[in-house]
């Protein structure tokens, strides 16, 4: 994990103080899924886009991730978004903690906590993309993807020593797809407060430069898995 200090930083036009957190270095990698789940949801990893321990986890829905109601029971609640018994985080959060659930939990960011990490925080040059104004130094993209992922950490890093926030899958993060823009002067914002499509953010292995910056917002619904998203976690505390 990736320590982020807090500050005020401006998204989406408006101003926002964001508390203090730890984000992962990496992408969430398909052997660490499978160490904590025993199984892939859906479709496998496959030759075709990427398979091998340490390539990001993909065909991965919100709901995989978070767990459902119908799964599982109530794990804990972060950020405004219950977590289940049967979902990663939970399953995470209690083997972390040696078997029982603790106070380290695991979360999904929140879409401001994403952006301002993607930035570099308070270290942030204003890089279009996460580290660089020059894509392809820090994002596996469709110009030079090879049209598959690729291995966490093969590009440099931003700011905070943080890889892959642009580019080689899309990461999901805890908010609903409903705002564009924060009201100013928030503190820590969670965005809609309710909605059809969640937020998914920094484009992937087969999106163009444009749909790779900072800034640039995607949505699929809870239960929408593809090869080419994936997600990142939070620590709490």
């Amino acid at each position: 994990m990736i320590n982020v200090p807090g500050g005020t930083t401006t998204l989406n036009g408006s101003s926002v103080s964001i508390s203090t957190f730890q984000i992962g270095k990496y992408e969430v990698t398909q052997k660490q899924w499978y160490d904590v789940m025993g199984s892939y949801p859906g479709t496998a990893p496959s030759s075709d886009y990427g398979v091998g321990d340490n390539y990001p986890m993909y065909n991965v829905s919100w709901e995989d991730i978070v767990g459902t109601s119908s799964g599982g029971s109530v794990g804990y609640t972060e950020k405004g978004i219950t977590y289940y018994t049967d979902g990663f985080c939970y399953k995470l959060s209690v083997k972390a903690n040696g078997g029982t659930l603790g106070s380290k939990h695991y979360r999904l960011p929140t879409e401001a906590e994403w952006e301002y990490a993607a930035k570099g925080g308070q270290s942030t040059h204003n890089y279009d993309y996460s580290g660089s104004n020059t894509i392809g130094d820090v994002a596996w993209y469709v110009s030079n993807s090879g049209i598959t992922t690729h291995l966490v950490g093969g590009k440099s890093a931003n700011e905070l020593g943080i890889f892959d926030m642009n580019g080689n899958v899309w990461e999901w993060c805890s908010d609903w797809y409903g705002i564009s823009t924060y009201p100013s002067s928030t503190s820590n914002p969670t965005g809609a407060t309710t909605g059809s499509h969640r937020v998914y953010r920094g484009g992937g292995w087969s999106s163009g430069a444009s749909h790779c910056t900072v800034s640039l917002r995607g949505d699929g619904t809870p239960t929408f898995r593809f090869n080419n998203i994936g997600f990142r976690l939070v620590l709490v505390p």
